[in-house]
């Protein structure tokens, strides 16, 4: 019988299923137009890889969090998630140059911001004392 907390209970298994079900959602619309530009195919794929390795962190840190509840876990895994939010943008920039545009920032400034404050929080998880 098929649990889905089975599913977080055993880390591989998440961590697989993750990476398998980001590749099968993003394979038709990203990977399949990149599929002869060999270095741009490895870039996106290693935004793909990160933006799942960040989830399951996420998802890791999130059970962790719920379990003990101190702040630092809090800020860790805020920054894990930021992490995400951070791929994300990495992978729009890698996957559609130049294109998109949110305001004035380009999709490679964002995935910057982000990625200082992912930093900020990760710093804030090391110095905090619980």
């Amino acid at each position: 019988m098929f649990r889905p907390q089975a599913l977080i209970e055993t880390k591989s298994t998440l961590l697989s299923v993750i990476i398998f079900s980001l590749i099968a959602a993003l394979s038709i619309p990203v990977i399949l137009p990149h599929i002869f530009q060999q270095f741009t195919l490895f870039h996106v794929l290693l935004h793909i890889s990160g933006i799942g390795f960040a989830s399951f962190l996420t998802i890791v840190s999130t059970v962790a969090y719920r379990k003990v509840k101190t702040r630092r876990l809090l800020f860790t895994t805020i920054a894990f998630g930021s992490f995400i939010l951070s791929e994300i943008f990495s992978f729009i920039d890698a996957a559609w140059q130049s294109k998109y545009y949110f305001w004035t920032f380009s999709s490679s400034e964002i995935a910057h911001l982000v990625m200082f404050f992912t930093l900020l929080m990760f710093a804030l998880s090391v110095f905090r004392r619980d």
